[in-house]
């Protein structure tokens, strides 16, 4: 007959330890019952599992769940946080609804995978999210908590905000009324202004990185791609590479990856915001395409079709609103955050947006004054014959000439 298991097995004791900690900041078992399973036996993670079963502190299928997640448990080791549940995993790591143990709160964690945390550069961009993320507060903002790392787990801890993403209202076949679209996008206008006076640029505002809380707060999150407008090494960096997402990316974003270019600046957030409103109202992207260099080539040079085309029941200041937004030329855009700010007021107020109401009757009365001067042009007065404005000149000075020689003559 075998040996038992003994207490002080080396490894297999850590990872029984680790086993249990990651089971009790879950909130799955308490660290007596666990001591009263193991009965001071160090038997593995797996055994142990079986073993809570057995005693009745955990369920089938909570073990069967912990299994399927044991690399990643015997590896969560977060001192002060209590991870309660995962709330989503994407290709880079995952993120756990957590409690802040020093102040009691809810949190969010994002745990980075292990094989990007093996990566230097990874983390390094990690840490820049998390250090721009905390110069921001603004109540639209998802806040930094934390960033660090624990033994091989790298972590950064956010605001836990509990809501729906405009992506997944709009996966669900919601199509926005007016209303409810500009008092959100206002919201989101307010954010970037915050970030942009502090010299911050989003540079992936999309539906998915918007949330809207059940007290109809907006949340605009994921940092991952913001960056210092004054970050020349950042800029470089990044040359020949494509930032953003691609139904909503400014065409200066895509001409970073064409040709190389590095200026960019907020009035590529509100490219792109204006891109999500026009999806929120229209129900479906700017330029719908599949292949993602049409998707491309449309941003840089394809004619925007006016959302109320698409829903003719969508006022024309908003109409406005958009295309100014969406101007292929960043000059010919709203300059500041601020000012369409004013123009959503507006359109909440029931007024027509100022701006781009302003903006839209100067570039008409420049067209026209184009089309007077080539119309000059094309067809120039001959020179024998006296314009109009001349004849009435000469015709006046006549009749001046005839009414005091007739005054003179009354007079002698």
């Amino acid at each position: 007959m075998s040996d038992p298991p003994r207490p002080d097995s080396g490894p297999a004791r850590t990872e029984d330890e680790r086993l249990v900690h990651a089971l009790v900041s879950r909130g799955l078992i308490t660290r007596e019952e666990a001591q009263e399973c193991r009965a001071g036996q160090t038997i593995g993670a797996r055994k142990l599992l079986a073993r809570l079963v057995e005693c009745g502190s955990l369920t089938a299928n909570q073990a069967a769940r912990a299994e399927q997640e044991l690399s990643m448990l015997l590896g969560q080791q977060i001192p002060g946080y209590q991870l309660l549940e995962k709330l989503g995993q994407g290709s880079m790591g995952e993120v756990f609804k957590a409690r802040q143990l020093s102040l009691n709160r809810i949190v969010a964690v994002k745990v980075v995978q292990p094989r990007w945390a093996a990566k230097p550069e990874f983390l390094e961009g990690l840490r820049r999210e998390a250090h721009l993320a905390a110069r921001l507060s603004h109540n639209n903002i998802v806040q930094a908590v934390d960033v660090g790392s624990a033994g091989p787990l790298h972590y950064f801890v956010m605001e836990y905000v509990e809501g729906t993403t405009i992506r997944q209202l709009l996966d669900s076949g919601k199509v926005f009324g007016e209303r409810e679209a500009v008092e959100i996008v206002l919201q989101l206008a307010q954010a970037l202004e915050h970030a942009h006076r502090r010299g911050l640029i989003h540079r992936d505002i999309k539906p998915a990185n918007v949330i809207l809380t059940p007290d109809g707060v907006v949340k605009l999150a994921d940092l991952g791609m913001a960056r210092n407008t004054a970050d020349d090494a950042v800029a470089r960096k990044e040359r020949g590479l494509t930032i953003g997402t691609p139904f909503y990316i400014a065409p200066e974003q895509v001409w970073t990856s064409v040709r190389g270019v590095m200026d960019i600046d907020g009035r590529a957030d509100l490219y792109a915001l204006g891109a999500t409103l026009y999806h929120m109202v229209t129900g479906q992207p700017p330029f719908p395409y599949k292949d993602v260099d049409a998707v491309f080539t449309a941003h840089r040079s394809e004619e925007l079709t006016p959302p109320d085309h698409i829903r003719p029941e969508l006022s024309n200041g908003l109409a406005e609103v958009v295309e100014l937004l969406m101007a292929k030329d960043r000059r010919q855009r709203y300059q500041k955050a601020e000012d369409l700010i004013i123009d959503l007021e507006c359109l909440l107020n029931d007024e027509p947006p100022r701006l781009a109401r302003q903006r839209i009757e100067a570039s008409t009365l420049a067209s026209l004054g184009e089309g007077e001067e080539e119309e000059e042009s094309e067809e120039p007065p001959a020179d024998d014959a006296p314009s109009w404005p001349i004849v009435y000149v000469l015709v006046g000075a006549l009749a001046l000439s005839l009414a005091l020689n007739l005054l003179l003559f009354l007079t002698r």
